[in-house]
Formats: C-alpha cells, sequence, structure tokens
C-alpha cells in the first residue's frame, strides 16, 4: 500500500516552505518561543562556550532568537552578525535586537556570505541546511570555512524526520501524515549525511548531540507546544497541501485529541547538533638549522665567509 497519494511526490519545489512569506515568518516566530526550542538553543549555546568580544555569525538567523542570546554572550566589544534569505525574517530579528548595538542583520545566503575571509570566531546553522538543494550544501559548507578564522567553530542543527514516533494505531495512515510533513523540506533527512559533508569541506568534526523535541500527556495546542502545535495544525495542514484525503486529515486530529482528552499522546522528533572546527593554519618549521647547516652558512664576525669552492 502506497502512503503518498498518486500524482505526488515526497518532495516537490512547489511544497517547501516559503519563509518570505510575512505569515509563515510570524508562524515560525511564535513557534520559536515554545519550551521545545528554548532548550534547543541552551543545548547550542553550551556547546558553544561564546567569549566576550568574540564575532559571530548566525546564517539563516530566522526573527532573531539565538542572535539576540549570541549578542548578549559576546558584549560590547564583540559582533553578533544575521543573515537570512527572507526580508520578513530580517525585519523580525531588526526589531528584536534594536537594543544591542553589537548586533546587525542583513539579507543573505548561505551559498554567497557577504563577508570577507576570516571574519569570525563562530558560525551557526541551524535549520537552513535542509531547505538547500543537495548540490549545494557543499558550497554553504565552503563558504562557512571561508569566513572563519583558523580553529573557529561551525555548530549545525538539523531535524531529521525519520526520527519521528507518535502513539498511533493506524501506522499506515502516519506514514502518510510524516511524507506529507517531509515534503516540505528540500531533505528531510540530512543529519546521517553530515559526518561525511563536513569532513569532505576539511571541518574537523568534535562533538554530537541530540536535542528531543518531545511532548507526552497532554500537550498545549494552543501554540505553547513545538510537537503540540506540529501535532495539531502544521502536520493537517501540511497534509492538505500535499493532498491527502480530507478522511486522513480528520481520523488524525480525532486520534490525536482522544490521546490528549486522556492525557496518553506522545510524539517527538530530534535535533541533531554538530559542532565541528576549522583546522588551524599549519606552522611554519622555526626550529633552528642544524650545527652542520649553520657552519655552511654562517661565520663569525672576524672570519671571510666560505667561498663557493669551498663548499664543495
Amino acid at each position: 500500500l502506497s502512503i503518498i497519494p498518486d500524482g505526488k511526490r515526497a518532495w516537490q519545489d512547489s511544497l517547501v516552505t516559503d519563509w518570505t512569506d510575512p505569515k509563515k515568518a510570524l508562524q515560525l516566530e511564535r513557534n520559536y518561543q515554545t519550551p521545545e526550542v528554548l532548550s534547543q538553543r541552551s543545548a547550542m549555546m553550551a556547546m558553544l562556550q561564546i567569549k566576550p568580544g568574540e564575532r559571530v555569525l548566525d546564517v539563516g538567523c530566522g526573527p532573531g532568537f539565538m542572535l539576540l542570546e549570541l549578542a548578549n554572550a559576546v558584549g560590547a566589544h564583540g559582533a553578533a552578525e544575521g543573515v537570512d534569505t527572507s526580508s520578513a525574517m530580517c525585519s523580525l530579528a531588526q526589531s528584536r535586537l534594536a537594543d544591542t548595538p553589537a548586533s546587525s542583520v542583513r539579507i543573505g545566503c548561505a551559498e554567497q556570505l557577504p563577508f570577507d575571509d576570516c571574519s569570525f570566531d563562530v558560525v551557526i546553522l541551524s535549520q537552513v541546511l535542509l531547505y538547500i538543494k543537495s548540490a549545494d550544501i557543499p558550497q554553504a559548507l565552503s563558504e562557512a570555512r571561508r569566513v572563519l578564522r583558523p580553529g573557529g567553530r561551525l555548530l549545525i542543527c538539523e531535524t531529521d524526520w525519520d526520527s519521528l514516533i507518535v502513539s498511533t494505531a493506524d501506522k499506515i495512515q502516519f506514514e502518510r501524515i510524516r511524507a506529507a510533513c517531509c515534503s516540505t523540506f528540500v531533505d528531510a533527512h540530512l543529519p546521517p549525511k553530515l559526518p561525511g559533508l563536513l569532513a569532505e569541506a576539511a571541518f574537523h568534526l568534535t562533538h554530537v548531540h541530540t536535542v528531543p523535541m518531545i511532548s507526552a500527556g497532554a500537550p498545549d495546542v494552543n501554540g505553547g507546544s513545538f510537537i503540540g502545535n506540529w501535532a495539531f495544525k502544521v502536520a493537517p495542514e501540511k497534509a492538505r497541501m500535499f493532498g491527502l484525503a480530507e478522511s486522513d486529515v480528520a481520523s488524525w486530529l480525532n486520534e490525536q485529541q482522544s490521546l490528549s482528552d486522556q492525557k496518553a499522546f506522545f510524539a517527538c522528533v530530534h535535533r541533531f547538533l554538530f559542532l565541528a572546527h576549522k583546522p588551524d593554519e599549519p606552522k611554519m618549521d622555526t626550529e633552528p638549522y642544524t650545527a652542520q647547516t649553520r657552519s655552511l652558512f654562517c661565520c663569525k664576525l672576524d672570519e671571510t665567509p666560505p667561498t663557493v669552492g669551498s663548499l664543495e
């Protein structure tokens, strides 16, 4: 039994989320204030260990929540820069950071960063690469490496929707719902590929961490929970866009509402954090010449330098 409706594919350009839409940007801003996303940002900050005075770049900064935390961490003597392809997102971020002088936000994309080489101590790509075509991801990583200083840190956060698990009695219907959700990303299963992609980009992967976006019992379905919002609003919306039958959507909502009423709801998807470093530049060999070499090319102040013939 196919989980994908006739005439549909799990990935279509027309279904990938358009974050330039101001309404979508506002929805994301609300979602990024939920406890699950707050925990994600806390885990990211703990991995980065930002120091005062550092220069940091948030690529795909969205509404600016992470960028604000970064700006506060680097302080007045540091700098927190944000870029996003969406002017709606940039406007939200600029408003959020209006009173933070050590920060700025501009239009830009991961594949062509508008910064000089070796400009930053830290680069962050959070929920960005899953919207970039596979052929362009190496270029995005190359750009991150270019703008990082030697020894600089790159932190990537990505969701793997294969990690999604829910309490449901209808597994086939759930796979149709999952396929609909995956259709709004270019690559909904990127994390397993990242170690190899980072190695090819000449990064040293140093740490991997997972953050569960989880809710159990009776989730807040009015926007106060990332997973509650996904189960009761996002998943049905994506299912309809994907072309699933309205009976599928109604059945899904009825089951999840019943579980919530019984305090038996459960859903979880994992976000994966990858911390990598740009290698330090190789140091020149500064060891002193050997005694034999010095005897060939050096002489005392009161000695005549050796002639070419004497060296043969």
